[in-house]
């Protein structure tokens, strides 16, 4: 019993269990106990190891990055939209290469996300934050950058993005690491876009 009390996580069988219904696509008796019994056996022969993310919630910060989220969406699709449909020359693109500071697996994974999923930008390629001294490399795929001010434009938004994940999600430990890191870069006075600044 202590063992299955060690090894079995109830969120991960219940998920195999949902999953397993899932590929069967009818939820009856057999169904369920063969799922769970299929579930309990690859959880106690491939236990996952404990994973501490080490996240701490903030409901308030979490409304406001999911607002500016849908805003940076909007906006996206209408000038991808706009550049799509508009006459003459098409515009350059480039690829961006983007050193982030959280120092975290977990937060570079989630900021290379948020951007892709805003039209207009592509995660290519990412550098793991153990493999360039604790700092974390995105490549992105910018539409429309064709001179340095939009690569640097396109730098600014990763970087603020990042910003805004580590301080919703961060324990404060991991989030005075990253503001020490950004000291340390330059890019602690990074502000988000007012209606004075153009740029």
């Amino acid at each position: 019993m202590r063992l299955l009390r060690e090894r079995v996580s109830l969120p991960v069988l219940l998920w195999l269990v949902v999953l397993w219904l899932l590929l069967w696509g009818d939820l009856s008796w057999a169904n369920l106990l063969s799922g769970l019994g299929l579930g309990l056996l690859v959880t106690l022969v491939l236990p996952m190891p404990k994973v501490d993310f080490g996240l701490r919630l903030r409901p308030v910060r979490i409304a406001r990055l999911l607002a500016r989220f849908l805003l940076d969406l909007v906006r996206a699709s209408a000038q991808v939209a706009w550049l799509a449909c508009r006459p003459g020359r098409q515009p350059r693109n480039s690829v961006v290469r983007v050193p982030l500071h959280s120092g975290s697996d977990l937060f570079t994974a989630m900021t290379a996300e948020v951007v892709s999923l805003v039209p207009g930008s592509l995660i290519l390629e990412i550098g793991a934050p153990s493999a360039r001294e604790g700092q974390g490399v995105l490549y992105v795929h910018a539409l429309g950058a064709g001179d340095e001010r939009a690569r640097e434009r396109t730098r600014r938004e990763v970087l603020l993005t990042e910003r805004r994940i580590v301080r919703t999600f961060a324990t404060p430990a991991a989030l005075a690491a990253y503001e020490q890191r950004c000291r340390a870069d330059g890019t602690a006075t990074l502000r988000e876009r007012t209606r004075r600044d153009p740029s």
